[in-house]
């Protein structure tokens, strides 16, 4: 077995192990206190850090995008950004926990607290947490009177909109949750389930469900054939529902929704693949700008791109496997799934002109600008959202490899899968490359690639001028030996300023799941045994920077 085999340890008591409580040092400022820390399951020496720390290089902030959603990849835009100020490496501490597994996290404009998690290692919950302990504040589980309850892997396209967490169940399904926080302490309520069945068919999948600036709810059917989760149905059902409860919608033959969408006002763009008839060798795929009409829904372009002959190895998606990423207001980008080596392509944004159509956009010159061949020949594709910025002149893109990735892990019962070889991460470098884009030529090129493989999406921080990234020491894990870093990339040269570890053992793993900017300075990783905070540790510098405490 892997690990008894590093560890001299039998299963059995490793998985002791993992239920004995270990408690976190209670020294000054360490981040969290008295609490079940996440346990490293394999003794492997070498150091905590490497790097050195560095001053703060501020970016551009971030766009802002209407309506102010919270949202898995932090808006509306899918700009894997924040401007919060993360770690700049200053003492940094690692702390864990084994209390709670939440992803994603959303800090709304009051500092509340509000997560999609996994609740005793068992159970798919919605919970409200102190924002400081992470202590659990109020709970739901479900079910509803129709039987329905969240389901952990659809939190990916969960969002939180004015004190409500929204998200797909299980089927033609979204509940819509509401948190109350009053003198007499927290709740989260059941507020509507909507039930969609009628319209898409029982065997429809809800994947994306959100509201754009008007108060309109959208939706589409979706799933990912290469894991065997979502619609079953070849054709894709995109609509929304006015707050009058006026429906619209339109279907797409042969066609799979398989990736969230993005929103910037009532515009909704949408990336599809092919699907039943489509699906065949050198098939298309589109990216559909959407926008609401008092017939329906208007189709403001159709732009195609190479989907390729099929799911890459590693893949789950059949077409391309990012969503739509927004660079400021003006482009968006998607990556293809052409057969040797994919693109990244960067189109314009579309303009809501009252007098389009379909049959007018369809004889339009197209909105693409620019593209570029991105990793290496015959080991390239990207199954992740980009990471995407504009500093006032440049737009950027940062884009994951995913190309002979692991298979993704169950995420519940922990202690069942811990001598899983796919812990190890397999995923071909290089991990990360960036690519700018100039609209003054219209030209693309590769900024920067850094060998940094991992299966979540990094997470920017604008105030500091650092891209995080959660990854594993891959040549370690050809051994079996598992460890885990957090690392911090300088957004503008690509250098991997420093890296921290948090931990051995497949119980670090975060297995997909992305690491996210705190308000209070912290990037947190959910993990397959809990979650992982790191910070600065500089409170006598700047009172209250970097930690909880």
């Amino acid at each position: 077995m892997l690990l008894s085999k590093k560890t001299g340890r039998s299963l059995a008591s490793l998985m002791l192990l993992s239920a004995v409580p270990i408690y976190a040092s209670n020294t000054p400022n360490s981040g969290w206190t008295d609490k079940h820390v996440v346990p490293s399951l394999q003794s492997i020496p070498g150091g905590q850090l490497t790097g050195e720390p560095v001053a703060a290089r501020p970016l551009r902030p971030k766009t802002k995008y209407n309506p102010s959603v919270l949202a898995y990849h932090r808006d509306t835009g899918n700009t894997r950004s924040d401007d919060y100020l993360g770690p700049l490496g200053h003492n940094v501490t690692t702390s864990s926990s084994t209390n709670i597994k939440p992803a994603p996290l959303f800090w709304d404009g009051e500092g509340r607290l509000t997560a999609g998690a996994i609740c005793n290692d068992t159970t798919t919950c919605i919970v409200a947490l102190d924002p400081t302990s992470f202590d659990t504040l109020a709970t739901w589980t479900g079910p509803t009177e129709q039987g329905s309850s969240p389901f952990f892997p659809f939190f990916t396209y969960s969002t939180m909109y004015q004190g409500r967490y929204i998200t797909p169940a299980l089927g033609p399904k979204v509940l819509e949750i509401e948190r109350s926080d009053t003198a007499n302490g927290t709740t989260l309520n059941f507020v509507k389930e909507l039930n969609l069945s009628a319209l898409v068919g029982e065997e429809n999948q809800i994947i994306n469900a959100a509201y754009d600036e008007e108060g309109r709810f959208w939706f589409t059917t979706g799933g990912f054939r290469g894991a065997g989760v979502g619609s079953t149905n070849t054709s894709a059902v995109i609509g929304y529902i006015e707050p009058s409860g006026t429906m619209r919608h339109l279907v797409l033959p042969d066609t799979n929704v398989e990736n969230g969408i993005a929103m910037s006002g009532s515009i909704v763009y949408v990336n599809t693949g092919p699907a039943g008839a489509n699906d065949r060798p050198n098939a298309i795929g589109h990216l559909y700008a959407l926008a609401p009409s008092v017939d329906g829904i208007r189709v403001l372009y159709n732009e195609t791109y190479d989907a390729g002959s099929g799911i890459k190895p590693g893949g789950i998606s059949r077409g391309s496997g990012s969503s739509p990423s927004l660079l400021g207001t003006d482009y968006v980008a998607i990556t293809d799934n052409a057969d040797m080596q994919i693109r990244l392509n960067i189109f314009k944004q579309a303009r809501n002109d009252a007098s389009t159509d379909y049959e007018s956009v369809s004889n339009k010159n197209s909105n693409l600008v620019c593209n570029v061949p991105i990793f290496r020949p015959n080991a390239s594709a990207t199954e992740n959202t980009l990471i995407t910025h504009f500093d006032g002149k440049i737009y950027s893109a940062v884009i994951t490899a995913s190309f002979n990735a692991p298979p993704v892990i169950n995420f519940f019962n922990s202690s069942t899968t811990l001598n899983s070889s796919d812990h190890r991460v397999t995923t071909a470098a290089p991990g990360l490359v960036r690519v700018d884009f100039d609209p003054r030529n219209n030209s693309c090129r590769v900024r920067w690639e850094v060998d940094l493989p991992g299966t979540g999406i990094g997470t920017l921080s604008t105030a500091s001028g650092l891209l995080y990234q959660y990854h594993q020491d891959v040549e370690l894990a050809k051994e079996g030996e598992y460890v885990w870093y957090l690392s911090a990339i300088d957004y503008e040269s690509g250098e991997i300023v420093w890296s921290v570890k948090t931990g051995t053992g497949p119980l670090l793993n975060n297995n997909y799941q992305s690491p996210t900017l705190g308000p209070d300075g912290a990037v947190y990783t959910w993990v397959q045994g809990g979650i992982v905070k790191v910070f600065d540790q500089v409170e006598e510098i700047v009172p209250g920077y970097g930690s909880a405490e």
